[in-house]
């Protein structure tokens, strides 16, 4: 994009390790939101949508 974003993250990822296992809930994920648009994030049940958004929001 060539205008600077309100939301940017770059190159994020998310490892949750229950019980030794992990599980990589996003890899390598990059988006920049422009200040006044809206988005829509769209996807199967269990892709990461809601991870997405808490780490955005900071939890």
């Amino acid at each position: 994009m060539s205008e600077a974003g309100f939301i940017s993250i770059s190159s994020i990822r998310k490892v949750y390790d229950p019980e030794g296992a992990s599980v990589h809930a996003l890899e390598d994920c990059s988006c920049e939101i422009p200040s006044g648009k809206f988005i829509a994030m769209v996807g199967p049940s269990g892709c990461g949508k809601s991870t997405l958004l808490n780490m955005i929001a900071g939890f």
